[in-house]
């Protein structure tokens, strides 16, 4: 699997955004042929959401599946750090935790996940919730 993560700050441990990103795919038993990762500014993604998504709001990730459905993943996940820090603080949670939720939160969308209902939601966040189980089980 081939992971190249862009523009990451200096504080972001880059170990445990390639292990992130691998252990979803092995969980869901998908292949990729590459995931880029992209760090934003907070304006910069939600310029993105705007222009993608015709919503006009600050988001932490968006996700793009650039692969023919039959092919290997090959997708851009992107994030924004400084919305990163803001759900932490307003949620209450420890910092890597919630850049590694956010980041299984855009892999999921590549392997095929949605969250535009009640239920597809619930759904995603259950899984988000099952591989934080699992880094914490190998120690990230």
């Amino acid at each position: 699997m081939q992971i190249e993560i862009f523009d990451p700050l200096p504080e972001i441990n880059l170990a445990l955004i390639r292990g992130g990103v691998e252990q979803v795919f092995l969980g869901e038993h998908k292949t990729s042929e590459y995931i880029n990762i992209i760090f934003l500014a907070r304006n910069e993604l939600r310029i993105m959401k705007k222009e993608y998504f015709g919503l006009d709001l600050y988001t932490d990730v968006i996700a793009f599946n650039l692969n023919d459905p039959d092919h290997p993943i090959a997708g851009e996940v992107y994030l924004s750090y400084e919305q990163i820090i803001q759900n932490s603080q307003e949620f209450k949670t420890q910092l890597e935790d919630e850049l590694i939720r956010v980041l299984i939160h855009g892999c999921l969308h590549l392997c095929g996940y949605e969250d535009d209902t009640k239920e597809l939601k619930a759904l995603m966040t259950n899984r988000e919730n099952h591989y934080l189980k699992i880094f914490k089980e190998l120690g990230f």
